[in-house]
């Protein structure tokens, strides 16, 4: 081999042997759906199940995550470890996690379709569709009443942290559309600030119907500051002349979301 052939080879080996982006989740926005309401739940009725199930949870959304683009790649082999690696752990978790109590297997049914939805999706090569999204966070919700039952306090409290945190995080998947994949568009535009126009509504009938508890009056307060932030960010973001970086969005949505756990936890 010559040695121009030579330097070639090895200016491609690291192109070649580039890590599987299936490592690290690349949805920012994913890391509060999926840590914030399984903390938050955890809060609610601490136990030491929580410990393997919390470590169970996250890893089997790494194994998800890397399935996921495992499955949209059409199997590549170099797609393939991450799959093996957190799926291994999470099994190891998983199992851990039964032995303390096996009875968690009951809420299996409730995530089954949502992840059955969601890997369909994958395959379709849509994991941003909205039908994904919905799905995904309805599951990363629905960890919050699973951590509070393991704990012996799933109550009126638990479910309405979960009726607030699924409206919050919902919400989310057509207000960052409008403002990145969907800017500019009138529908989704329209979409987002109706869905959180529904949100304010059932925020002020859940206070007035519960008198103030378990739903706190300051989930109206909220509803109001997300639909300020689903009308105004769009229209503020389409005058610019260039839209909001995903570095701001994903600042204010911080923000907010540390908005609403304050609230769910008073």
């Amino acid at each position: 081999m010559s040695k121009s052939q030579a330097q070639r080879s090895v200016s491609r080996n690291p192109r070649t042997r580039r890590r599987s982006p299936g490592w690290v989740p690349d949805q920012h926005g994913a890391w509060f759906m999926v840590t914030v309401p399984a903390i938050t739940g955890v809060i609610l009725a601490p136990s030491w199940t929580a410990i393997p199930l919390l470590l169970t949870w996250w890893l089997g959304y790494f194994t998800f995550f890397a399935g996921s683009v495992w499955i949209r790649s059409r199997f590549r082999e170099r797609n393939r470890p991450p799959v093996l690696v957190y799926g291994s752990l999470a099994a190891v978790a998983g199992v851990t996690t039964l032995i303390f109590d096996w009875r968690l297997l009951m809420w299996v049914p409730a995530f089954a379709p949502l992840v059955a939805i969601a890997v369909f999706e994958a395959w379709k090569r849509r994991p941003r569709s909205l039908l994904s999204g919905v799905s995904t966070v309805v599951a990363a919700c629905l960890i919050l009443p699973v951590a509070a039952w393991a704990g012996g306090g799933l109550d009126a409290e638990a479910w309405a942290a979960f009726a607030v945190y699924l409206a919050y995080f919902v919400g989310t998947v057509p207000y960052v559309k409008t403002l990145i994949r969907e800017r500019g568009s009138r529908s989704w535009f329209i979409g987002s600030v109706g869905y959180h126009v529904v949100v304010l509504v059932a925020a002020v009938v859940a206070v007035l119907v519960t008198g103030g508890h378990p739903f706190h009056p300051a989930i109206i307060v909220v509803a109001v500051v997300l639909l300020a932030r689903a009308t105004l960010m769009p229209i503020t973001g389409a005058r610019r002349e260039k839209p909001w970086t995903p570095k701001v969005v994903g600042l204010l949505d911080a923000a907010i979301t540390v908005l609403v756990v304050i609230v769910v936890l008073l």
